[in-house]
């Protein structure tokens, strides 16, 4: 249940897909990695232990690898009606990017909601929202994310970058 969330908000930080921002595939994919760490950081993985079936957590903040910052919040409602294989779970999380640099030296700017849904250990983590992006050296860009993880895959588009892994 730890890692799900996690993954989840970093998901939905990674994609855009209307406006580009200019960005190489690197660095499109240094942005969704960027969100990805802080959503498994170990503070958010405390946070939702603290849980065990339903309730909020956060803020957690987490500094990103070249500056800024990444703030995860969120809800979490798990039911099970049969056992493990048998739960539900919903969680709705916000991450926040205030000036997050990318080891890529993308910066980060805005806020992106994520969604997951589930049953039994099976999750898909959607994210759509839009961020400004700024490249190096570039200027910044509001963009949209829209991006998607279920069975370990990540895919969807980062300021209009095709992204997958």
């Amino acid at each position: 249940m730890r890692k799900f969330l996690g993954v989840a908000a970093a998901i939905a930080a990674a994609s855009c897909g209307g406006t580009s921002g200019n960005l190489s595939t690197e660095e499109a994919r240094s942005v969704a990695s960027e969100i990805s760490a802080a959503l498994q950081s170990e503070a958010v993985t405390v946070a939702r232990n603290q849980l065990s079936f339903g309730g909020s957590f956060g803020p957690v903040t987490k500094a990103c690898a070249g500056g800024g910052t990444l703030t995860v919040q969120g809800s979490l409602s798990v039911n099970c009606p049969s056992g493990l294989r048998s739960c539900a779970t919903a969680a709705s999380l916000s991450v926040a990017a205030a000036a997050c640099t990318t080891d890529k030296g993308v910066i980060i700017d805005g806020t992106l909601t994520a969604t997951v849904t589930g049953t039994g250990l099976s999750f898909t983590k959607t994210i759509v929202d839009h961020l400004t992006i700024t490249p190096p050296g570039g200027v910044p860009t509001a963009c949209d994310v829209q991006v998607n993880l279920a069975f370990g895959q990540l895919s969807g588009v980062v300021c209009g970058v095709p992204i997958s892994r």
